[in-house]
């Protein structure tokens, strides 16, 4: 995350607590969060510009820097933004949720656009760096995360300790959750990451590269004990009053907010029993979401399902305005059978970062699952961790300290058994 691109987000969700309650704080809101936007994405491209809205979209577009569909949208932001000044200095002009409504959509467009452009440039940037840690003998790089059932993984295995005593610096790098994971793996930009088991699997057998220099050295736990799929809902919306059954007979006009290229998507398919085609001929579309949209997804539509990580489930629950109109647990049991075999995760290594180590995988996995478990009779470790996770890991802004931690101590126990249920 750049420097000014969490203001920007939170302004983003700001405006979008402003939509209903007052939609003239919501318009001046909307307009400066469009502008922080936009001087974000020049400073990360090193782009000269007043700090204004209209020189920003000015110069940035000239440069082909935002999309002629984005440029509509900030431009639809401005004019209703402007609209809003003229309003407020004309009392009796009122505005409702309603004559908003474009420059909302317009808002989501631009964010949606900002949050998949400044989610490339980190992951360009973390990689970039990859490739600029010497790649001796005696450095180990391992993909570091903000999940919290693999940042768990990272912290209570003892990777750093193991790795000392083989004379390795450890070298750490935040990448996301994807299969691009397995390929620098496979290119020795990382030496040993933690990802999804079964998408591991398919890239073994469809890339020839990954095949060669790919090693699985054994399964690292189940995210929430295979039962973490979830389809929230709100209850203002259209399937507020429907039960799991019901929906599942007939989810035609779903539009489900999931961010695609995931094994969330993945477990979308394998609760509806289908493919991607098989979705759309039941009437479902998928909307492509970045990852760090939560709950304000139901401020633009609170119609649309939403399906995301721990964090979000656990911040909705939180809130009575939402609830999981669909989850393992309601269905059928080949289906939670398939969903369980999905939520596996597997540590995957180098094939000569482990001729370098001079290791066995077997013998490195046992080691490192052996320090993990024994968390379980060491309570000071334990707690120590808890404090590490809810410092280091990625949660909802607007959620408490005591929310995180309770988050934290649900995923651990879900999870790993880790702790106790709460």
């Amino acid at each position: 995350m750049t420097v000014n691109e969490g203001g920007s987000l939170r302004l983003y969700k700001k405006a979008l607590r402003y939509a209903e309650s007052d939609p003239e704080v919501f318009l001046s809101t909307a307009r400066r969060a469009a502008e922080s936007i936009l001087l974000d994405i020049a400073m990360q491209e090193a782009v000269g510009s007043k700090p204004t809205l209209e020189s920003l979209l000015t110069v940035l577009a000239a440069k082909g820097l935002v999309p002629p569909k984005v440029v509509l949208a900030v431009r639809t932001i401005q004019n209703y933004g402007n609209y809003g000044s003229h309003a407020q200095q004309n009392s009796d002009e009122e505005i409702s949720s309603e004559d908003i409504r474009p420059c909302l959509n317009a808002l989501t467009q631009l964010a949606v656009w900002y949050g998949r452009t400044s989610k490339a440039l980190a992951e360009d940037e973390a990689r970039q760096g990859l490739t600029d840690i010497p790649g001796t003998t005696c450095t180990t790089r391992l993909a570091d995360s903000t999940l919290i059932v693999v940042k768990a993984l990272l912290l209570g295995c003892g990777f750093e300790q193991l790795l000392s005593r083989r004379n390795h610096r450890l070298v750490q790098v935040q990448l996301p959750w994807s299969d691009h994971l397995v390929r620098d793996v496979s290119r020795r930009l990382l030496d040993l990451a933690i990802y999804n088991e079964r998408r591991v699997h398919r890239l073994l057998e469809a890339e020839e590269s990954v095949r060669d220099q790919v090693v699985p050295l054994g399964r690292v736990g189940y995210s929430m004990g295979g039962r973490n799929f979830y389809l929230l809902a709100a209850r203002a919306g259209r399937w507020g009053n429907m039960t799991a059954q019901e929906f599942l007979a007939d989810p035609a006009g779903a539009q489900i907010a999931v961010p695609k290229l995931s094994d969330m998507f993945d477990n979308i398919l394998a609760a509806f029993s289908t493919d991607e085609a098989g979705l759309r001929n039941m009437g479902v579309s998928i909307l492509d979401v970045p990852h760090h949209l939560g709950l304000e997804l139901f401020h633009l539509n609170r119609d649309v399902l939403a399906v995301g990580g721990q964090n979000l489930r656990m911040h909705a629950r939180d809130n009575d305005g939402y609830f999981e109109l669909l989850n393992s647990e309601m269905l059928p049991p080949q289906a939670q059978e398939t969903l369980r075999s999905a939520a596996a995760n597997v540590l995957i290594a180098n094939r000569a970062w482990l001729a370098d180590m001079g290791a066995e995988p077997a013998d490195l996995h046992r080691e490192l699952m052996r320090r993990f478990h024994d968390l379980g009779a060491e309570k000071s470790r334990f707690e120590e961790l808890v404090h590490d996770l809810v410092t280091h890991a990625s949660f909802p802004q607007e959620s408490s300290l005591a929310g995180r931690e309770r988050l934290v101590r649900h995923v651990l126990f879900e999870s790993y058994r880790l702790g106790e249920a709460c």
